[in-house]
């Protein structure tokens, strides 16, 4: 990529400006770091993995819903209640895999990231951007179901709880990949 340097140098910028926010996932941040120290790599965006109960109008719009509940961590199917409690439309429990956006020097080091990437375990790693060279780091682990419509419940209280342990050991699976490709990218970058 033409001005790596400049390039990098501005979004290392917004990285940090987004931290000292709190506007990055704490427990990804130290993955975020190393990656970042590398020459020939830039993070642009990521999530550590999540849980969340997001309320929606009609099924795929993004820009009408609203987060009713979102926890980076495993949580408890009562929260989960709680949360689904305050929906009015079609309200959703959803859990979503990590995902990470990192900008590459070339394409030769974006193919050693995706390589990495896949033996952690992120089988949905590929370049997404061939003019900034960025590779979207992703996997599986994702679980999504409508739990209520119109503000009343459509599961029983035991289904529920088997659907928050599965969000959570799902979570958990994509927070083990993440420690992993930490791992690799230590020892092979």
């Amino acid at each position: 990529m033409k001005n790596w340097g400049n390039f990098k140098s501005e979004r290392l910028k917004g990285y940090e400006i987004a931290k000292k926010k709190g506007e990055v996932d704490e427990d990804i941040i130290p993955l975020l770091d190393l990656i970042n120290s590398k020459e020939s790599f830039v993070t642009l965006s990521s999530c550590s993995g999540r849980i969340a109960v997001i309320d929606t109008p009609e099924f795929g719009d993004k820009i009408n819903s609203e987060f009713l509940g979102k926890w980076h961590y495993k949580v408890d199917a009562n929260e989960v209640v709680d949360a689904v409690k305050k929906g009015r439309k079609t309200t959703w429990l959803i859990a979503y895999p990590p995902i990470i956006h990192v900008a590459c020097s070339d394409l030769a080091n974006a193919e050693k990231l995706m390589k990495i990437a896949n033996n952690a375990g992120f089988r949905r790693s590929g370049i997404i951007s061939l003019k900034k060279l960025v590779v979207e780091i992703s996997s599986l682990e994702r679980l999504e179901l409508p739990i209520a419509i119109n503000g009343e419940m459509i599961l029983d209280n035991k289904t529920i709880e088997v659907m928050v342990d599965f969000a959570n050991k799902k979570l958990l699976k994509g927070k083990e990949k993440l420690y992993k490709f930490k791992e690799l990218i230590i020892k092979e970058l």
